[in-house]
């Protein structure tokens, strides 16, 4: 499913976005529909491999986006100068698409994303934040892996310089999962990441104060407990501003959604899902 999207665009189908859906299974439960946004080097296919099919079958329509030069999206061609604000663009799109405004599921990069697109009026039943990129930017847990885990820096300037073929496995083991994963699945995930854009690594980077003010839908904020990309005080942090008490993913890394004990998280992100529906 595409939708379609203005400017430039290369790989996928030209000038659209990657849309892909489950439908919610059994008796419609009069939900709103979820749309998940993936974080940086991702697509839409991150969201596909359980918590589409775990959504659905719990009555959910659930849908994930891939964002222009993600996945199967165009503007592959353009993607390293894309920027935060074009993804926003993006999302808009994508939720223009829907004939009530979805809940936004936002991880990691997404969640900046997600953010940005409440704060310039795009429709939303209420907002997750999973994992997400604070709006103090992440030049602080740069830092922190510069002097305490360089390696793993290291591994994510050769994915964005010289693409997931070149990145050792093993030390993408360690920064995105907390669980060992089968040396098949591993393969597979690293296999299908990919470079991002320049610009919106170099946005993440920044504070966007005072912008956290602003956003009107009920928000959750959750967080991986063995995190290390945004770790449990980033995630604090974030709640905080967001006026919201954090929530947590037990023994999860940063890609909770595709550790091999991924249910703790989608159960997590559930729990809040039924909160924040009854708060609309």
């Amino acid at each position: 499913m595409y939708v379609d999207i203005e400017g430039p665009a290369g790989g996928g189908q030209a000038g659209r976005l990657e849309l892909l859906h489950e439908e919610a299974a059994g008796t419609p439960r009069g939900a709103p529909p979820l749309l998940f946004v993936h974080g940086a080097f991702l697509g839409a296919w991150c969201w596909r491999v359980h918590y589409l099919p775990y959504f659905a079958e719990r009555g959910y329509d659930a849908y994930a986006v891939s964002l222009r030069g993600h996945g199967g999206s165009g503007g592959r061609d353009e993607v390293a100068t894309a920027s935060l604000s074009d993804y926003a663009d993006d999302l808009a799109e994508a939720v223009a698409a829907f004939d009530e405004p979805p809940v936004l599921i936002g991880h990691s990069m997404g969640g900046a994303v997600v953010d940005l697109a409440l704060r310039r009026g795009v429709a939303a039943s209420a907002a997750v934040f999973l994992a997400t990129v604070p709006p103090t930017g992440l030049a602080p847990v740069g830092t922190q892996l510069m002097l305490t885990r360089p390696r793993l820096l290291w591994e994510l300037g050769v994915l964005q310089g010289l693409g997931p073929g070149w990145v050792d496995i093993d030390e993408a083991q360690r920064l995105l999962f907390a669980q060992g994963l089968s040396p098949e699945a591993l393969l597979e995930y690293t296999g299908r990441m990919q470079p991002e854009s320049q610009l919106a690594l170099a946005e993440m980077g920044m504070p966007r104060w005072p912008q956290w003010r602003g956003v009107e839908v009920p928000v959750a904020v959750i967080g991986a407990e063995a995190d290390l990309l945004i770790p449990p005080w980033l995630v604090r942090t974030t709640a905080w501003l967001y006026g919201v008490r954090p929530r947590w993913i037990p023994h999860a890394g940063h890609a909770a959604m595709l550790e091999p004990q991924w249910q703790r998280g989608a159960e997590v992100v559930a729990e809040a899902l039924g909160e924040l529906i009854l708060q609309r």
